[in-house]
């Protein structure tokens, strides 16, 4: 089963944009899973990763990316720097945007029951 989600940016400017009297577009939507990790281009708008069971092993981070969500299952996604998980570390959480290419290997954790 997916779930639909948008982005609150996407929402926040169609908001502004109303109030202002521009013609808005729509939110960007996108289908994503409902455990695991998926690593986002365009600000959630097309998928280029997904990793259905973390484990914690550093993995490249797509040279395009610069969105994730993590879904029920996720813990916390560390993102780094440098290529095997090496450069500063900076805990993303599992809902974030960040720059572009900022960002070249990361971990996902899964929560321990």
């Amino acid at each position: 089963m997916q779930r639909r989600i948008r982005t609150a940016a996407g929402l926040t400017v169609a908001g502004i944009a109303a109030m202002v009297g521009i013609q808005a577009q729509p939110a960007l939507a996108v289908d994503v899973p409902e455990t695991g990790l998926s690593i986002f281009e365009g600000t959630f708008a097309r998928s280029v990763l997904y990793v259905a069971e973390p484990d914690g092993s550093c993995t490249a981070m797509p040279p395009t990316a610069d969105s994730l969500t993590g879904e029920r299952t996720i813990e916390q996604v560390s993102a780094f720097t440098g290529p095997d998980c090496t450069g500063d570390q900076w805990n993303l959480g599992t809902f974030r945007t960040f720059p572009t290419g900022k960002y070249q290997s990361f971990r996902a954790f899964m929560f321990t029951r």
